[in-house]
């Protein structure tokens, strides 16, 4: 199939009437603010959420842009619809504001949009998780990005897509984007060199270290990226599945749910409509005087050779200070308090009920303890 066939399908899905294939999803926001910004003007800002992935805020920058942080609320790991606009009041221009559907959680965002409407604001959807082309769900952005890369629930390792409805502005992106690279082997070996070793610095990160600038500036090299259209196939097989992927991780996520149940009280679900889990998601209870909070759950899933997740810090944990602006929120309560287990298909009923037994059991100790 071509292209077009693709863009054209992916446009009709979202809800958008043009789709423009990347690279990487966040070649579409570098190509965004290279557009939008006045060389002669203060750089553009580009309000996210503070815990999202550090290469966005790392796009940001190659694009010539400046990441202003929102905080987010410590029970969903979201922005506030409120604290979004306080942000974009306080801010010294107009620019781009993106909310960011993570994990697939799908935050309120009235008052955010209705100001960004009323004072020149460029609304952009971060849909990694693709909740977005659910049946029934409809877009407010005035652009979204979607990612194909791995672990995605559409996961090709590779591509992204952003959408629009203004006509001459997908064409300035796509006349942008065409002089872009085409991701090869060097850059995906160069992706995962810097993922690995950020998991290896992050325990004691000093966001002040040399060693982190040098990747941070490596990962500035790797945010310009054009469509591999020999992957276009393989795409459209995996859009084409996607209802039932959907279907599949929702169902994997309601065991998981059913299995946990007897720990809410500790491990507490997130209270958000979440159409395209991305990962099961529970944050330690706050003021359990559970020592030491998340990571004594973690350090004993590990301990067993089970991959527990705890995504995502505050970018102000995982940058160069000079990288962000905006205030930073501390301590980092949804940072330090959230976890995550699989809904790959490897995580069988077996798996998974041993997960929930060992976390039981973990629990059960703390009980003990206090006793």
């Amino acid at each position: 199939m071509s292209v077009a066939v693709l863009e054209k399908k992916l446009a009709g899905l979202f809800g958008y009437d043009h789709a423009l294939m990347l690279g990487r999803a966040r070649s579409g926001l570098v190509a965004l603010i290279e557009i939008f910004q006045d060389q002669t003007a203060a750089a553009l800002p580009v309000m996210l959420p503070e815990n999202i992935c550090s290469v966005v805020a790392t796009a940001i920058r190659a694009g010539g842009g400046r990441a202003v942080t929102v905080p987010v609320s410590p029970m969903t790991g979201l922005p506030d619809d409120q604290d979004f606009v306080r942000a974009m009041q306080h801010c010294d221009k107009p620019g781009i504001v993106m909310p960011a559907h993570l994990y697939g959680f799908v935050g309120s965002y009235p008052a955010t949009i209705k100001y960004a409407h009323n004072n020149g604001w460029f609304i952009v959807e971060n849909d990694t998780n693709a909740v977005r082309m659910t049946a029934g769900s409809t877009p407010f952005g005035d652009a979204l990005l979607v990612s194909f890369g791995y672990a995605k629930p559409i996961e090709i390792g590779s591509g992204g897509a952003i959408l629009i409805n203004d006509p001459a502005l997908a064409r300035a992106v796509r006349t942008r984007v065409a002089d872009y690279d085409i991701p090869d082997s060097t850059t995906r070996r160069l992706e995962q060199q810097t993922m690995l070793e950020r998991r290896v610095l992050r325990p004691g990160l000093d966001p002040a270290s040399a060693r982190l600038r040098q990747l941070c500036e490596l990962e500035l090299g790797l945010c310009r990226f054009r469509f591999d259209n020999s992957v276009t196939d393989r795409l459209l097989a995996k859009i084409d599945h996607f209802p039932e992927e959907s279907a599949r991780r929702s169902g994997q996520r309601d065991r998981w749910d059913r299995l946990l149940a007897p720990l809410d009280d500790i491990l507490q679900p997130v209270a958000v409509r979440q159409p395209v889990p991305w990962r099961l998601i529970r944050r330690v209870a706050p003021g359990r005087r559970v020592a030491p909070g998340r990571d004594y759950f973690t350090g004993i899933l590990w301990n067993h050779d089970i991959d527990a997740g705890i995504n995502y810090r505050s970018l102000w944990r995982e940058l160069p200070p000079d990288y962000l602006t905006g205030v930073p929120t501390g301590p980092d309560r949804w940072g330090d308090s959230v976890l995550n287990l699989w809904l790959t298909a490897d995580y069988d009923r077996v798996r998974m009920e041993k997960t929930a037994h060992i976390l039981m059991e973990a629990a059960n100790e703390i009980q003990t303890d206090r006793r």
